[in-house]
């Protein structure tokens, strides 16, 4: 009885949606591709296999992730490479990240 009362009054809400912008790595052509995602554990399985998640980083604001995809953008390559070995030094693939922080949820 005190469980079923606990669950009808159990209020709780889904988490906030997240916006993530994330950058690929291409190991052929050493370009990479900035990218912004609603829902980045499903898109992650759309990415090219020469292709690894080097960074991703969550927003609660659409705005504001809009607005780091566009300064990364705007930066040079060699800023944007410092930036991601700082987080991320090896370039190691992220995905499984990407995937274990959505079913954590």
């Amino acid at each position: 009885m005190a469980n079923q009362a606990f669950k009808q009054n159990d209020n709780s809400v889904d988490p906030a949606p997240l916006y993530w912008v994330y950058i690929l790595y291409n190991n052929i052509s050493k370009e990479l591709n900035i990218g912004l995602s609603f829902n980045l554990s499903k898109q992650s399985s759309n990415f090219d296999i020469t292709e690894k998640l080097v960074y991703n980083r969550s927003f609660s604001s659409p705005f504001n992730a809009l607005a780091h995809k566009r300064l990364l953008e705007s930066l040079s390559i060699q800023s944007i490479m410092h930036n991601i070995k700082q987080a991320n030094p090896t370039l190691s693939n992220l995905t499984s990240e990407i995937i274990n922080y959505k079913s954590n949820i």
